[in-house]
């Protein structure tokens, strides 16, 4: 929106202080929609989580059928496979869940869930965003799983093997994009659930809302009434009318962002008239943030962790969750400085111990775009931040401060609301042209990093309590991604790792368990 030159800096001013409430990726404002959201008996065939005002699904309506621009983009590049977006989720039971229930609870959430039956359908060759279209043949015992792990294999150890293998292996394109395994047989008598979700239905915070229609607040759960119907595959179309039905989108798009350079034009002149000198320093803060975000940076900052591979190494560690608040807090900041400071602290002892010395790496850290009323937004409304992660700091406290205003203007770069228009124009090329840009932003990041809210009380699947829940978040050309998970008061570290580019990852996962000590004890 334009800002008059009088409201500018107060403006600004209040938009910081709601990415300082919101943090990366929306932690308040997720936590209050746990704390309201619809108890489970709520839902029919009408809502999951939460309905809009008409009491629809978000994602059922026309103007889904068709992928966004980013969600098209990240799909399309994966003709380079180093760039899959695959989200995996480990949710482990201190009791094996009920077979019948567990069932039928995923069948429900399919059916008010369109996309989880849809698959994606697009041409190679079209510069047009692919259709998720109803899958005629979906068959749900091929999505949902179940195996009994081997005695041995059937620990904590065994169930890590089975996320990495998960995250290995690319999805069947041809059906809807996601699976879930339940392991069960587990050595201390529970359970295992491994989710894995594309990118391109819903990042980690929409993930964790599809996922919550899972649970129960209660063992006993709810009755849930009658199963709604599922949903029918349209009619096919014809050549002639997906060549038509693709210009009239191309048409409607292309007059939008028409209108929207028209409008900044003119908003453009009006500021230069009213506030030339304020006009030109807004614009050049513009400009080299648009150089900072979209910056080809295809070689890592690391010096060692530069080779990249298909293959997953899965780790996990945990801390309490006020340990990680109280640490934020006492150094002036948040629980995501805290967070990423951890990451920070690690990664420097690791390289340390490798022999290495390097003052800074590249990390990608997704921004949270819901606000307000997109609160409850289930799928993708994030963008990426791509900044250069200082690891200095004597003490703990000491590097939580130098990182505050760091984390802070990473989330608040000006040209991150533009970045939809970037990936709208990365759509308008040649998927391979479109792969090379998107890879040279991407391939050049040491570590990616994400933190997400997750139910702040117990939660229970079929039956059976959550004991833990850890998310392993896509590496994305990245040599690891560190990923937060918090959940009934503690806080839970997925760690995903490229073995090419960590080539020691016991090392580098002990780095992080020393840095997590190092910034929960207070006296540091």
């Amino acid at each position: 929106m334009p800002r008059r030159a009088a409201g500018r800096r107060a403006s600004r001013a209040r938009r910081v202080r709601g990415l300082r409430r919101t943090g990366s990726m929306g932690r308040r404002a997720a936590a209050r929609s746990w704390k309201h959201r619809k108890p489970p008996h709520a839902l029919d065939a009408r809502t999951t989580v939460e309905a809009d005002r008409d009491g629809k699904c978000p994602m059922s309506d026309s103007d889904a059928d068709r992928m966004g621009a980013f969600d098209a983009v990240m799909w399309g590049i994966e003709d380079d496979p180093l760039l899959r977006s695959v989200i995996v989720a480990l949710v482990t039971l201190e009791t094996e869940p009920d077979r019948q229930r567990l069932t039928e609870r995923v069948e429900r959430l399919t059916r008010v869930v369109p996309q989880l039956r849809q698959s994606v359908i697009g041409n190679p060759v079209s510069l047009i965003p692919p259709r998720w279209e109803t899958d005629p043949h979906f068959d749900l015992d091929y999505h949902l799983r179940w195996i009994a792990l081997p005695a041995g294999e059937n620990g904590l150890h065994g169930v890590l093997r089975l996320a990495e293998i998960t995250a290995e292996q690319d999805f069947d394109r041809d059906r809807p994009l996601w699976e879930m395994t339940v392991a069960t047989g587990l050595s201390d008598g529970g359970a295992a659930i491994i989710m894995k979700l594309h990118h391109a239905i819903a990042d980690g915070v929409g993930g964790m809302m599809l996922a919550a229609t899972m649970f129960d607040l209660t063992p006993e759960g709810a009755d849930l009434g009658p199963m709604p119907d599922a949903p029918q595959p349209r009619p096919s179309l014809d050549p002639l009318q997906r060549l038509s039905a693709g210009i009239d989108y191309e048409v409607t798009e292309s007059r939008g962002l028409l209108q929207s350079a028209v409008g900044s034009g003119v908003d453009v002149l009006r500021r230069v008239v009213t506030d030339p000198a304020g006009s030109l320093q807004a614009t050049t803060e513009f400009a080299l943030s648009a150089s900072r975000l979209l910056a080809p940076a295809s070689t890592p900052l690391s010096p060692i962790m530069t080779e990249r591979s298909l293959d997953v190494r899965c780790a996990l560690l945990h801390t309490p969750l006020a340990s990680l608040k109280a640490a934020g807090k006492q150094s002036g900041g948040t629980l995501n400085d805290a967070f990423m400071a951890i990451v920070a602290r690690g990664l420097r002892s690791y390289h340390a111990a490798m022999g290495a010395e390097v003052d800074a790496l590249r990390v990608n850290m997704p921004v949270n775009m819901r606000k307000g009323d997109d609160a409850a937004v289930r799928g993708n409304a994030w963008v990426p931040a791509r900044f250069a992660l200082p690891l200095g700091g004597r003490t703990a406290t000491d590097t939580m401060r130098d990182l505050h205003p760091v984390l802070l203007a990473a989330r608040t770069e000006p040209a991150l609301p533009v970045s939809t228009v970037v990936y709208r124009l990365l759509c308008t090329l040649p998927n391979p042209v479109a792969t090379v840009i998107a890879g040279g932003l991407m391939k050049g990041t040491d570590v990616a990093a994400t933190n997400v809210p997750g139910p702040p009380f117990p939660i229970y699947v079929a039956g059976a309590k959550a004991s833990r829940i850890v998310p392993f978040a896509p590496k994305g050309g990245a040599s690891l991604n560190v990923a937060l998970m918090t959940y009934d008061g503690s806080a839970y570290f997925g760690i995903t790792m490229d073995p090419a580019a960590v080539t020691d990852p016991d090392l580098l996962v002990g780095s992080i368990a020393a840095a997590i000590h190092e910034v929960t004890d207070t006296d540091a």
